[in-house]
């Protein structure tokens, strides 16, 4: 306690009291039905409340219809909300944590929607990102949106909520009215500062006006849009000063970064190769400005940088929201002492902002139980019988295997031929912008590991003569993968490699001019480009998709092209590789099949995907009754899907189903 005697402090904000400065800030869960939240959204954050988290932010709820971002928006505007919000306020209220709603209009920022409406805005100054066209708002449709927060905001104090934070971050509606880039009105709220700031101080008026004193009432804001024509902090500060002097603001959630733009776009979640805490010179900026709380977020991971940010005065509370989406029991261990039990956050946005990007459900690549707190729960509560599991191969997918079969209380045996737990994590170590995922799961999996009860052999490969020695109940294939090579001419031209071999074997030989082939859009080419560009090698990058990192959340492809062009690689979308014929390479363009042919080139290197090895499955499904294949032995996916498998077939094994449809679907999806 005493190495966070800060971090662990009560805080007044407004009228609410928090028990510590851990923050979740407000991030979507898609655990939406009809705009209303669902019991898995309720279960999600309950798990965060129960780990010792100070605040939670509900994700953005639409103060108006015209504010819904996508059809799993929770409509924070109708009354129907209420007995969702007391269902979850009155869960978090158990363990000292309290809750905020975070209250939302987009403005020109329309994601998707079953029927695409009107994007409302103060002017028609098109969304570059979304390719959007607003319609400029009238003045009765702007009272009707001030209207509209201030319902939604006594929903949320109807329902047992702490307090709102109004969304004026990352170019949204209010700050779309205070930008002089998209504010081109004439009337009452454009021309002057005073009347664009004329929108967000009647939001707040309004919204005093319906909740209260006796309530929690902030903004969230960018002190820099990270764009151009965005706004910046000299701007950021002047709009808390104004604010401040005309309204009571309880409190400022200080980010940067603008939805409109691919670069500032990528500060919404920023991703690992950016700077942890980059956001504190502008917190502090404006925690001086406005002399009201402030709260700070941007890749805070662990509580030692909390602690620090609390302690300088950066920011009384910190945002560490995808620290508790990976360990929800983050705040309770580093409050006991338990650091080495803390899970860190990759930094990969995989499964979190890239599964709301693609409509699905949030999750985690570390943490796979995120976001399904009541599937899991159901499973490690059901009556299981214990067996001797044989888990083989130690990369992600064997490596959860093993930690959740231990956590169960099963006998386990994990493999691998290697002469180290962590497989091709130890290859994602040497990249560029990769190494800090691989660095931390590599800790994350080392640690429970070591202090469990699994017995670890390595440096032997397990042959199908050893299971009558070892004799288990079950056995689970966790193999891995290998590179795919292409049946193509030319191909076994010494001058080729795979991107796996340009980072296992860095001394191997490589030309001044070098052609990267990449099938799926996925990162490991972009990582041999950038990291061969980086060396002063002159890179071409050949991309069969439509265009390069199409396969990467969108967030980390901003930064890998940011990347990619500040070292000159040159990027063709659309070809193949087709022939290499001597010193000459055939491309194909996919669209017109038209060959192409490339001259000036030294080496190749190959990024088409890879092969399940799967051969020793083969050879052991004969042996036990119950073996299993995950993680790329099933298929070659990302890690997400290995871990995903390696905690489902191992909260599957022993139980006694009973139908639970969760079992059932686990059944379906893996191979027995």
């Amino acid at each position: 306690m005493t190495q966070f005697k800060h971090l662990f402090s009560p805080v007044e904000i407004g009228h609410t009291e928090l028990k510590n400065r851990i923050l979740s800030t407000a991030h979507q869960t898609n655990h939406v039905k009809n705009g209303i939240p669902t019991l898995d959204m309720t279960a999600y954050h309950v798990e965060r409340a129960k780990g010792g988290a100070g605040l939670l932010i509900l994700e953005a709820a639409a103060a108006h219809p015209s504010g819904m971002l996508t059809t799993k928006t929770i409509a924070g505007y109708d009354k129907k909300i209420v007995p969702a919000y007391q269902e979850l306020s009155n869960e978090v209220h158990k363990y000292g944590t309290k809750v905020f709603s975070q209250l939302f209009h987009g403005g020109r920022e329309v994601v998707s929607s079953e029927y695409r409406n009107a994007a409302w805005a103060p002017s028609a100054v098109p969304s570059l990102r979304f390719s959007t066209m607003p319609k400029p708002i009238s003045i009765e449709e702007i009272k009707d949106v001030i209207e509209g927060f201030a319902l939604s905001a006594k929903w949320a104090k109807g329902g047992g909520l702490d307090g709102v934070e109004i969304c004026c971050s990352h170019g949204y509606l209010p700050a779309q009215f205070w930008s002089e880039h998209t504010n081109l009105r004439t009337d009452e709220y454009g021309g002057s500062f005073e009347n664009r700031m004329r929108f967000i101080v009647e939001v707040m008026e309004r919204v005093w006006q319906e909740v209260g004193e006796d309530f929690t009432v902030g903004l969230r804001m960018s002190a820099d849009e990270m764009t151009m024509d965005g706004t910046t902090v000299k701007d950021a500060v002047q709009i808390v000063e104004y604010l401040v002097e005309r309204v009571r603001v309880d409190f400022i959630d200080v980010t940067s970064g603008d939805s409109s733009t691919f670069a500032g776009s990528t500060h919404i979640v920023p991703p690992s190769p950016m700077k942890h805490g980059y956001n504190t010179p502008y917190s502090f900026k404006i925690r001086m400005a406005g002399a009201v709380p402030v709260f700070v977020g941007s890749r805070i991971v662990d509580p030692q940088e909390g602690e620090k940010i609390v302690a300088t005065g950066k920011a009384d509370v910190v945002g560490m929201t995808r620290a508790l989406i990976v360990d929800p029991y983050m705040p309770n261990k580093a409050k006991t002492g338990n650091l080495q039990q803390i899970d860190a956050c990759l930094g990969c946005l995989q499964a979190c902002i890239g599964h709301y990007h693609n409509g699905l459900t949030i999750g985690c690549v570390q943490n796979p139980s995120a976001g399904r707190e009541n599937e899991v729960q159901t499973l490690k509560e059901s009556f299981r019988d214990k067996k001797k599991v044989l888990v083989i191969g130690a990369g992600p997918a064997g490596m959860q295997a093993a930690a959740t079969l231990d956590e169960l209380g099963h006998n386990v045996i994990l493999a691998d031929k290697a002469d180290k737990i962590g497989g091709l994590l130890h290859t994602l170590k040497k990249m560029p912008m990769r190494h800090e995922l691989a660095e931390s799961m590599l800790d994350n999996f080392m640690r429970k590991i070591s202090t469990s009860n699994v017995k670890v052999t390595l440096g032997v490969a397990v042959q199908p003569e050893d299971i009558n020695k070892i004799s288990p109940d079950a056995i689970i294939c966790a193999t891995g993968s290998r590179p795919y090579i292409p049946d193509i001419p030319g191909i076994h031209d010494h001058r080729v490699m795979t991107v796996e071999e340009v980072f296992h074997y860095p001394n191997n030989p490589i030309g001044k001019n070098v052609l990267v082939f990449d099938f799926a859009g996925d990162w490991p080419a972009l990582e041999a480009a950038i990291d061969l560009a980086e060396k002063g090698h002159i890179v071409s990058l050949i991309t069969a998709r439509l265009h390069a990192g199409e396969g990467v959340p969108q967030y980390l492809r901003n930064e890998y092209l940011k990347k990619l062009y500040q070292l000159n690689v040159k990027i063709m979308p659309h070809y193949d590789l087709g022939e290499i014929k001597g010193d000459t390479v055939v491309i194909r363009n996919l669209f017109s099949y038209e060959k192409e042919t490339m001259e000036n080139w030294d080496s190749i290197i190959l990024s088409h995907g890879r092969v399940p090895n799967n051969e020793l499955y083969e050879q052991m499904k004969k042996l036990v009754p119950e073996v299993w294949q995950i993680g790329d032995c099933l298929a070659p996916r990302t890690i997400e899907e290995a871990t995903f498998e390696g905690m489902s077939i191992s909260l599957r094994l022993g139980v006694h189903d009973n139908g639970n449809p969760f079992i059932s679907t686990i059944k379906g999806l893996l191979t027995k």
